[in-house]
């Protein structure tokens, strides 16, 4: 800054001596230039590729997206499917019975294209389970929540548990 004002001086001073009118100021050469903020990136699918099914299951009737009312129904099996994963732990409440039912808020992007949760019920009371996930059954940001309903009437029965809860299986 007061490089430029000592040149603008220095013409004016110049130009007032020679009887011509002062020239126009050189612009004045930024001092520094300030690193722009970072930009966010943009969002990404939810699909994380060294984590994620490569079975494409909306064709499979076995996976066939189905609701219960308002809730998506889920499967209910005897081990997980090739391809998925077993969840660390529930992250979004507690499981809740109904008649022989069991519900989870469970992570949803808004655009599944499968059931990709399946829930597999061990022995014992209260009834010991663990979900499955194909995180490729939504390949939207897994930002919202859906309710998830799981048919354990079966399993709770046999067992003669009256509740449920979640373990994660040794491997």
């Amino acid at each position: 800054m007061q490089r430029s004002l000592v040149l603008l001086t220095l013409l004016s001073l110049a130009a007032c001596d020679s009887g011509k009118p002062a020239a126009a100021p050189a612009p004045a050469a930024p001092a520094t230039k300030v690193a722009e903020p970072a930009k966010p990136e943009p969002a990404k699918p939810a699909t994380d590729p060294a984590a994620v099914s490569t079975n494409d299951r909306s064709k499979d009737p076995a996976f066939a997206l189905k609701k219960d009312g308002n809730n998506y129904v889920g499967l209910v099996l005897d081990r997980c499917p090739d391809g998925t994963r077993i969840a660390d732990s529930l992250r979004d409440g507690e499981p809740q019975l109904a008649d022989g039912k069991m519900t989870l808020k469970l992570w949803y992007g808004g655009c599944p294209r499968w059931t990709g949760f399946a829930v597999v019920p061990g022995q014992g009371s209260p009834l010991p389970f663990h979900l499955c996930e194909d995180i490729a059954h939504d390949t939207c940001e897994m930002a919202g929540h859906a309710t998830w309903v799981f048919d354990l009437g079966d399993a709770l029965k046999k067992n003669n548990a009256t509740a449920v809860t979640y373990v994660v299986p040794r491997h």
